[in-house]
């Protein structure tokens, strides 16, 4: 007698006929689009309506947890597929590092001086540009550009970045100690999760880490422990009704990164249909829109002004394109040299100076394969 379904059976399948992880942090994206319409045109986040029922967090930094608990599990599944420190750190760098270098290039070199009420000389004179293209390499102290969006912040998603990559480190000094573990990541997690508690949560940079390395460090759990952990359709209706509970009990936060996380998980192999799981095939487009919904926001509200309503259904297919834009030009083509980058058959590296075509980008494989290859960062 076979026992219950497991995350590790459903990840197996998965290669095969894909997931809805995808699916999952796509509309994460856009429900943080959703969330920031409420801080334009002079709003106020407490303005947003989960902010108004929870008193805790908005959709968009709910939405941020989500991919947090994503990036944890995938990410801890790729070092466990790949244990080497020179391929992790080359992985996760063309992940993150090439859409977010050319995002920060353009909104400093090409929007800024068209966008800006400064003269040129002004403008790149200003010490604040120097400051704000740190941003590329998650140092987001400086988040405005000179006569920009009125002085206003210029990207401000992108703080989480950092946060990102700081995590990514976590789970490569673990893996490096050989202490990359499902109870080694839950120890960790509960450890940041009571200085938080101890210290008051506060803010700043603590804050921000105890809000969002638990919910990574429990998804690496659940990809350490996946063999161990059941999907069941009764785990993930408690899991629900937790969250719906604390929302109210001012616990969401911490709730999450245990009940949030697992649900997450249930829905993004949850047999949901076959187009749900095909909305990665053409590629991964959440990361684009995460990184340019902003500007586009900040751009619609000084220009059209309007509503929350018509800031995000304004924003939302400009910022989509433009990830569309992002994936096919840059993102792409720099996952691809993962593969030219990666060693051939025999000895030497994959990248063939000799004929150039045989370590050019390949195109994407098919469908369910496409999406795997993404989601592993393989």
């Amino acid at each position: 007698m076979t026992g219950p379904r497991t995350i590790e059976d459903a990840w197996t399948a998965s290669k095969s006929a894909g997931n809805n992880l995808d699916a999952i942090r796509l509309a994460a994206a856009a429900l943080v689009i959703f969330s920031h319409s409420f801080e334009m045109n002079g709003g106020a986040r407490e303005n947003e309506p989960l902010e108004i029922i929870s008193g805790q967090i908005s959709f968009g930094e709910l939405a941020v947890l989500v991919f947090f608990a994503i990036s944890g599990f995938l990410i801890a599944k790729s070092w466990a597929a790949r244990p080497k420190l020179s391929v992790f750190v080359r992985n996760r760098a063309l992940r993150i590092m090439p859409a977010l270098v050319i995002a920060v290039a353009l909104l400093t070199f090409v929007a800024g001086p068209l966008l800006t009420t400064l003269s040129p000389g002004a403008y790149f004179g200003d010490a604040r540009l120097s400051c704000f293209l740190l941003n590329a390499v998650f140092v987001s102290g400086c988040g405005t550009l000179p006569g920009v969006f009125n002085e206003e912040l210029a990207n401000a998603p992108l703080w989480t970045l950092g946060f990102e990559a700081l995590c990514y480190g976590l789970v490569a000094v673990l893996g490096v100690l050989r202490i990359l573990k499902a109870s080694a990541c839950a120890a960790l997690a509960l450890l940041i999760i009571a200085f938080g508690a101890a210290t008051g949560w506060g803010g700043g940079f603590f804050y921000k880490l105890s809000a969002l390395a638990p919910p990574f460090l429990i998804g690496a759990v659940f990809a350490l422990a996946a063999d161990r952990v059941p999907l069941d359709h009764r785990l993930a209706g408690v899991s629900a009704l937790v969250l719906l509970a604390s929302t109210f009990a001012g616990a969401l936060v911490i709730s999450f990164a245990f009940f949030g996380v697992y649900l997450v998980l249930w829905a993004g192999f949850a047999p949901f249909g076959a187009a749900l799981a095909r909305i990665g095939a053409r590629g991964d487009f959440s990361y684009g829109l995460y990184l340019w919904g902003w500007p586009v926001q900040q751009f619609a509200a000084q220009t059209v002004g309007g509503p929350p309503a018509v800031n995000f259904l304004l924003s939302l297919p400009i910022a989509f394109a433009l990830a569309v834009l992002s994936w096919r030009f840059v993102e792409h083509p720099a996952l691809a040299l993962k593969t030219a980058m990666r060693p051939t058959g025999g000895a030497g590296p994959g990248l063939n100076f000799r004929n150039p075509a045989a370590s050019a980008p390949k195109p994407l494989p098919g469908a369910a394969e496409a999406a795997i290859r993404i989601q592993n960062h393989d």
